[in-house]
């Protein structure tokens, strides 16, 4: 095999798979800090990295999932709001208006109730989801707008529902440490290290979705309906349903991460995670997601949240003077537009 050959077969390589040329950045960025960056290598540095990507990792999921089929989701962050306000005072059983009206109803909450925790925490989220799907199919409004619509919504629904205040506790219930506690079995092996249960719970959905991505009709819907909904439409794809049924999956990985948040922190702000849509869909397109649609993948997209975990420990650690800590949010949009530019790059070179 002649090199030209051997360069289009690289190139093709790269333009099919949706994971390697995020992988391939990812591993540089990481040698490049590992050399220049002191400490860098340390358990402490790389837990850190892993640990900071777990909340947000959930959401990446389901705003992938979404994108994939050519939609957006900007109204996650008061789902994880209501999934943790939901899970904290349910799972503690401490007094607040969610408590009273389940006792209402007859459920047992007075004192606690682990499986009514984690059901709400989860449906309602995904509730949360199907009207912002539903309101998409009936008044074929961009998602961006919808959702932008719904956001606003849903903040103001917590504000009435937590009574506008912050909802924290001191109980530290074992499920708490389950679903991210402190993950002694490898930080134990490892000096200084602080990785935290959550990381396997985000493997565990990541292997799940992709595998429904990519092994399920449903999956195929999903790529189909981003490439082309009247073409898919045209093969008996039932659109809008597929459609509603992936804003469900963005309101459940939302509720997922909701969960995660406060197990590990026990507290809750009506403002909870602002703007965490907005690092998942660059998670997401760093990965290699189109916006357009049809194209990419879990794995793409949870190493495009680890090269924006890596990026800001790298910058922090470098103490670049005109790049403080409150400033990184323009590295990652510099991250954004070479992500794109050098995927579209990729594209266009395997197929000429």
């Amino acid at each position: 095999m002649d090199n030209d050959a051997l360069y289009k077969r690289i190139l093709r390589l790269f333009a099919e798979s949706p994971i390697a040329g995020p992988l391939v950045t990812l591993i540089f960025i990481f040698v490049l800090f590992l050399l220049f960056v002191p400490n860098f290598a340390s358990w402490r540095t790389v837990s850190g990295i892993v640990t900071a990507v777990a909340i947000s990792g959930f959401v990446t999921i389901g705003i992938t999932i979404l994108m994939i089929s050519g939609e957006f989701d900007l109204s996650v962050a008061p789902m994880i709001a209501m999934s943790g306000y939901l899970y904290g005072t349910i799972s503690t059983g401490e007094d607040s208006v969610v408590v009273s009206t389940l006792s209402y109803f007859g459920l047992p909450v007075q004192g606690g109730s682990i499986p009514l925790a984690i059901f709400f925490a989860l449906l309602i989220p995904s509730m949360m989801g199907s009207i912002n799907g539903l309101l998409l199919i009936a008044t074929n409004v961009p998602s961006f707008i919808v959702t932008l619509g719904t956001r606003q919504i849903y903040r103001g629904v917590v504000w009435i529902v937590a009574g506008g205040v912050l909802f924290q506790t001191v109980q530290k219930l074992p499920l708490y440490e389950v679903f991210n506690g402190r993950f002694d079995l490898v930080n134990n092996l490892l000096e200084k290290a602080n990785f935290r249960t959550a990381m396997l719970w985000l493997l565990a959905m990541a292997i799940v979705f992709q595998l429904i991505l990519v092994r399920t009709r449903f999956g195929n819907h999903i790529f189909a309906i981003g490439g082309s909904k009247d073409a898919a439409r045209a093969q008996g794809v039932r659109v809008r349903r597929t459609k509603v049924m992936a804003f469900v999956i963005s309101g459940l990985m939302a509720g997922a991460a909701g969960i995660v948040s406060f197990s590990q922190f026990r507290s809750v702000r009506v403002a909870e995670q602002a703007g965490i849509e907005l690092t998942a869909i660059a998670a997401s397109v760093i990965g290699g997601t189109l916006l357009t649609g049809g194209y990419g993948s879990v794995w793409g997209a949870l190493i495009g949240i680890l090269m924006i975990s890596v990026l800001r420990s790298g910058v922090i650690l470098l103490k670049i003077p005109f790049i403080p800590a409150d400033n990184f949010p323009a590295v990652v949009g510099v991250t954004i537009i070479a992500a794109v530019i050098f995927n579209n790059y990729l594209r266009s070179r395997s197929t000429s």
